[in-house]
């Protein structure tokens, strides 16, 4: 995982103004109310976000690798043991705004748990067997509401970024698509593979055969090339 690393108005008077008519009076005060009105609007911008460098998770968009910014997020724990899409015992340990850089600061400990997040514009999106620990930044990717993903990773689980790959039906070519930084590619459909069988083709991979979600991996998002 990669760590992430990720500010404003001044008004000023003049001498000139001491000799203004009533004209420039009036002036000034326009002046003044914009000045309010833009410090009032950066005040409400810094409150539309949550603290700035603070935090021990990151949320990252699945779909840019960048980091989720000043989004309203709730994130929850729940137990490994519990399968995923069940009614979980479950605690909430954020709820709020993420900062500048995608950082939030959670109220509990997670250890070997399931993080989950709810975020507007994203779907449901978890990390297995997480463990946040003092000091150490766990990152947490925000998958897309929309369309279809997937996680391109080699045999021993490690991520396969800026790889091109070819997705094939026959002779129809139905993507050309290259890993983002988070090694994920996306499809606008929802059920790009619906029908016959696809062919994988990466450069310096072995060639692979989606013949249903089962070959996706337990999440139905994964997809794992050999050497």
């Amino acid at each position: 995982m990669t760590d992430l690393g990720r500010g404003l108005v001044a008004v000023a008077a003049s001498a000139l103004f001491a000799c203004a008519t009533t004209s420039s009076s009036v002036s000034d005060e326009a002046r003044l109310d914009e000045t309010g009105g833009k410090e009032a609007a950066l005040g409400k911008k810094a409150r539309d976000c949550g603290p700035d460098g603070v935090g021990d998770v990151v949320l990252l968009d699945a779909r840019t690798g960048g980091p989720v910014t000043c989004q309203a997020v709730t994130l929850t724990r729940e137990p490994m043991a519990c399968a995923e899409g069940a009614e979980c015992p479950s605690d909430v340990v954020f709820k709020g705004l993420s900062g500048p850089q995608g950082l939030v600061k959670l109220t509990g400990p997670v250890d070997k748990q399931r993080l989950l997040a709810a975020a507007d514009g994203y779907g449901p999106s978890s990390l297995p067997n997480a463990t946040v620990k003092p000091g150490a930044l766990v990152e947490l990717e925000l998958a897309p509401a929309d369309g279809f993903w997937l996680k391109v990773l080699d045999r021993e689980g490690n991520f396969l970024p800026d790889v091109s790959i070819s997705f094939r039906q026959g002779q129809d070519v139905i993507a050309q698509l290259r890993t983002n930084s988070l090694a994920n590619v996306f499809f606008t459909q929802r059920q790009p593979f619906a029908g016959q069988p696809v062919d994988v083709v990466a450069e310096g991979f072995e060639p692979v055969i989606i013949s249903s979600a089962a070959d996706l991996g337990e999440d139905g998002h994964t997809l794992t090339l050999s050497r």
